[in-house]
């Protein structure tokens, strides 16, 4: 299946965080996923002022690993294969440093998805019952995975090798606590005005984040000061230095390159020699009309030159057009070491607003008369792409269970809002007294984003709404009909 995840990375970039998750027992499943972007008019983004290679420089495309799924409150159990594998690790570190590396790194990285995965369901919940008795549980759970960690460094300071790895063990510790921190200030800003005057809840978090900056001020790692010089600079940079560094394990290298340049080359070949046989045909009628050296054949034989150019171009760019509409632009091997897991091919189009399918259109649902009776149509951008995954090679990555892959796109909508108008507009408040008032009114646009999922005999629409306005992204909504 495709599992798609939309999001506002910042206030110019839009993020669509998009879940491969192939059928066990398959040696291979392939995944197609075509995406419209519908654009205003009044934009002015079309294929004379927005080219594919600028489309590409404004979209961020990266491959990792979905990070192995568990529950917070089973890491709290001893017998769990991510305390099992970190715990083995410390008490027989590796010479080589990689394999212990790879652990910190792995279970780290499944401490922080369950640590979000809990927090997202207090922040869903509507019954403030059952959001409390869920945030108290995050909190017992969350300080029980932080102890059964560092109940390891002893062990793993018994050896001469452990001692050479515990910088590493250090990084997963001062991540662990950097999630766990960030996550329980976000609940105490859930929390409503009773909540925060007194309760168990209050107490537990007042506990547990007491606790918490005193080890951290133990083992000497960066805080979060509220009236920092810098700007809390460097607890930023170092936080996010530390983020990639625990996440790398999980990010697949890839290998990009041009789908068709072979047959670029060739059809550009042809465009030649097309070319080549006008200007010689030309010549040699002259030639046999004329004869050598004389003035009418000199005329006629830069003429045919210069037409010779023009049609060798001409032919070039409908066949580099042609080429670019029928096939993917880039092909992306996904690869890990000598083992290849699978490729990526994407493509990217402006299409004619008659040439998009009934389906698309449908879910679409242009209807607005003020737009679609004075005849002005979008500009629609098509986004192809193709992924192709060997499924045992996956499982062979890790010896955690990984479901599929994540691709998160980032779109750079920056070009879009070049032309728009000020965001705001002032706007005249009639109360029926002619009173000297006035307010101000959000001067928006909207892209609407229809995306198709296909998979085995599935195919699955859904659209997206953006709300832009000159000064960022507003709010992103999945529309259902």
């Amino acid at each position: 299946m495709i599992d798609i995840k939309p999001k506002i990375h910042d206030s110019n970039t839009l993020e669509f965080k998009v879940g491969f998750l192939p059928n066990d027992g398959k040696t291979y499943d392939d995944f197609y996923m075509n995406t419209w972007i519908f654009i205003p008019e009044r934009l002015d983004v079309n294929k004379h002022t927005y080219s594919k290679e600028t489309f590409y420089c404004d979209t961020l495309s990266y491959l990792r690993l979905i990070t192995p799924r568990y529950e917070l409150r089973e890491l709290t159990d001893v017998h769990s294969l991510p305390f099992t594998r970190i715990k083995q690790a410390c008490e027989n570190p590796v010479n080589t440093n990689k394999e212990f590396e790879t652990e910190v790194k792995m279970y780290a990285s499944i401490v922080k998805s369950s640590v979000r995965d809990a927090y997202i369901r207090i922040a869903r919940q509507t019954n403030e019952e059952v959001q409390r008795s869920l945030a108290c549980d995050l909190v017992e759970q969350a300080k029980a995975v932080a102890d059964m960690y560092r109940s390891l460094r002893p062990t793993l300071l018994e050896s001469d090798e452990g001692q050479q790895v515990v910088v590493y063990y250090d990084f997963g510790d001062e991540f662990i606590s950097n999630i766990i921190e960030q996550h329980l200030g976000r609940i105490v800003k859930l929390l409503n005005p009773r909540e925060r005057s007194g309760g168990p809840l209050l107490s537990m978090l007042t506990q547990m984040l007491d606790s918490e900056h005193k080890y951290r001020k133990s083992r000497k790692y960066l805080d979060v000061e509220p009236d920092s010089p810098d700007g809390n600079r460097q607890f930023v940079y170092h936080a996010s230095q530390l983020k990639k560094y625990i996440e790398s394990n999980l990010y697949l290298p890839t290998h990009k390159r041009r789908n068709t340049a072979f047959l670029e080359q060739v059809a550009f070949s042809v465009a030649a020699g097309i070319s080549m046989v006008f200007a010689t045909v030309v010549s040699f009628a002259f030639q046999q009309t004329y004869g050598n050296f004389t003035l009418p054949f000199f005329i006629a034989l830069v003429i045919s030159y210069m037409f010779k150019d023009r049609i060798k171009d001409l032919i070039r760019n409908y066949f580099a057009h042609g080429l670019g509409s029928r096939f993917y632009d880039y092909l992306i091997t996904i690869r890990v070491g000598l083992r290849k897991i699978g490729k990526v091919k994407e493509g990217f189009d402006f299409v004619s607003p008659q040439d998009v399918s009934r389906h698309v259109n449908e879910k679409r649902a242009r209807k607005n008369p003020l737009v679609v009776n004075r005849g002005v149509d979008e500009q629609v951008i098509q986004y192809r792409k193709y992924v192709h995954l060997k499924r045992k090679a996956v499982d062979q990555l890790s010896a955690y269970p990984i479901n599929g892959i994540n691709n998160i796109v980032r779109f750079n909508l920056a070009g879009f809002m070049r032309k728009m108008d000020n965001p705001t507009v002032p706007l005249y408040v009639n109360k029926g007294d002619a009173a000297n008032r006035y307010t101000s009114g959000d001067k928006a646009y909207y892209l609407n984003f229809i995306i198709q999922c296909k998979y085995e005999d599935k195919s699955e629409y859904k659209r997206y709404r953006v709300c832009l306005r000159r000064d960022g992204i507003q709010s992103i909504e999945e529309k259902h009909q």
